[in-house]
């Protein structure tokens, strides 16, 4: 359902049945690039907004309006001949209506509203934060990472610091960044640029590999929970006078990017390669699940606003530092929904490389016909290996 055929979510669904998330989109068209707005009580998604080919951060603005980053101009091979642009754009759900918005810097994954007309930028391609006015548009304060860091604190996919996400905190006065590139989360001080605190350090991946979307859980005590992307889990950290102390871990993933914390406890996740978005007990436990194509991005609730950040593990009084992985279900049924799973993630990988047009049974054609190619060849081969070996020169 496109946002042109579907005026917003229906008035008669409350806003606290709502999820939304996001997937960013395979790279080279706007194929399976969304916004959808899922009916949590019911998982059956209500609206979908594909004006873009690719959507990352989300956040909800009071009761009717989110604030999305989202690409336009990939529509078409090849894209490196088209300009491609980023956009905030504030939305409002319950009409569909855009109600503003502005350029961000290419490959932009996360906006942050500050108050009035200022909004806080993760700019990915410039390795540094800003707040940009937009009654004024221009750029009003600015955080560059070279200028405060060394050039071996970086570097790989993405640039120097794939700046991720940026949270607003403490009334603006301060900003928590993720430069997913530096294995580590901080606290920047906005008056003076200086970093409070840190969480992570460049190539410890024991603690943070190349993570995605941390929120602050409690200021006192300090603690975070951070979607770990590369170690496959999310983890919840608390700093104490001797460092940072882990206090849980749902590992039953891989590579998530976004984790947020429920009024009633329970943590809300995206697991992108898994294609879906859940929401998991203290103990591990599944409660709420659904699947979505292709590399889900961000999952938020607008009745919590946002990026929730509610109760922390020691105020659950969870006695497992880890949360337990759920028991696997050997049935036929759970077999064949694996084995689903499976195909779906590869035929969806697979849409980096293969042309627009190429469906689900087109891909399981092509896989069909790859693997008769390789058996017709290893029985010939094997034929031309007998036939070489029955060769020899008979002995007198």
């Amino acid at each position: 359902m496109d946002v042109s055929s579907a005026q917003g979510v229906p008035d008669r669904i409350p806003a606290e049945d709502i999820t939304f998330v996001t997937a960013q989109g395979k790279e080279f068209s706007s194929t399976q690039a969304q916004l959808v707005a899922f009916n949590t009580k019911t998982k059956e998604p209500v609206w979908v907004h594909k004006k873009y080919d690719r959507y990352l951060g989300v956040d909800p603005l009071g009761e009717n309006r989110l604030l999305v980053v989202a690409r336009s101009g990939g529509e078409d091979l090849p894209i490196f001949s088209k300009k491609v642009s980023y956009f905030a754009v504030i939305i409002n759900w319950r009409t569909g209506e855009t109600i503003r918005r502005f350029p961000v810097p290419p490959a932009t994954h996360d906006v942050d509203y500050l108050h009035g007309d200022d909004y806080a930028v993760a700019d990915l391609k410039h390795s540094r934060a800003y707040v940009y006015n937009t009654s004024e548009k221009k750029i009003v304060w600015e955080y560059h990472f070279r200028k405060h860091f060394p050039k071996s604190a970086g570097g790989g996919i993405g640039g120097y610091t794939h700046l991720n996400d940026i949270d607003v905190v403490d009334n603006g006065s301060a900003f928590l960044l993720s430069p997913r590139n530096f294995d580590r989360v901080m606290l920047v001080d906005r008056a003076t640029k200086k970093i409070r605190w840190t969480l992570g350090e460049e190539d410890n991946y024991s603690i943070l590999n190349e993570q995605h979307n941390p929120v602050i859980l409690s200021q006192n005590p300090l603690t975070l929970l951070v979607a770990d992307s590369e170690n496959d889990r999310v983890i919840e950290y608390r700093r104490t006078n001797d460092g940072w102390k882990q206090d849980w871990a749902y590992t039953n993933l891989s590579w998530p990017r976004d984790a947020d914390r429920l009024p009633n406890g329970n943590t809300m996740i995206v697991d992108s390669n898994n294609q879906r978005a859940l929401v998991v007990t203290p103990e591990g436990t599944t409660v709420w699940s659904v699947h979505i194509l292709f590399e889900p991005y961000d999952i938020e609730r607008p009745v919590y606003g946002d990026e929730p950040a509610d109760l922390t593990m020691r105020e659950i009084g969870n006695p497992s530092m880890n949360a337990h992985a759920e028991k696997q279900d050997l049935s036929l049924s759970r077999v064949a929904a694996v084995v689903s799973d499976v195909y779906d993630s590869a035929y969806t990988t697979s849409q980096w490389v293969l042309p627009p047009g190429i469906g689900q049974l087109e891909y399981g054609l092509m896989l069909m016909a790859g693997v008769l190619t390789v058996i017709w060849t290893a029985i010939e081969a094997y034929g031309v290996i007998l036939r070489f070996m029955s060769s020899g020169t008979p002995r007198t």
